[in-house]
């Protein structure tokens, strides 16, 4: 039983086949088509050492008013950048502290965090190059003191 449902469900939702096209109504849609002037034209022209040149013209309507017209006074970042039924639809349902635009507002004081953060990392930054420091004169000191008892030997 299932697999006529299936069946029956599929032929149900396969497309319908075009209907007959016969060859005169084509070919009377192409006439009329080449009937009207084309939109990009190019002419094959040379110039003076023989070589092609390719220019295109093209045929457009200009728009009636700028593009720029419509502008809103409202900022880009201000309005939704989804579609509207989507927005309203996130309103309904979405609290606003997990919003996408609002998750700033959780209240997370991320520039202290980061001091806080930077502050600790110094710390043991400044340990290690005072130990080093430490390593380097007391080595040198060593250095100048087997240098004294031994005064025999050279670069001392």
């Amino acid at each position: 039983m299932t697999p006529i449902l299936v069946l029956a469900a599929a032929l149900v939702q396969a497309p319908a086949p075009p209907p007959p096209d016969d060859d005169s109504a084509r070919l009377e849609r192409i006439r009329q088509a080449l009937a009207h002037d084309p939109a990009i034209t190019t002419s094959a022209e040379t110039d003076d050492t023989g070589r092609p040149v390719f220019r295109m013209s093209v045929r457009a309507p200009k728009p009636d008013t700028p593009l720029w017209d419509n502008w809103t006074n409202v900022p880009s970042y201000i309005r939704p950048n989804m579609p509207g039924y989507h927005y309203y639809y996130f309103q309904m349902v979405t609290p606003e502290e997990f919003r996408g635009g609002t998750f700033n507002a959780m209240t997370i004081p991320i520039g202290p965090l980061l001091e806080a953060l930077g502050r600790q990392m110094w710390q043991p930054h400044r340990k290690s190059r005072e130990e080093r420091a430490r390593e380097e004169v007391r080595q040198a000191l060593d250095d100048l003191l087997a240098c004294r008892a031994d005064s025999a030997r050279p670069g001392c």
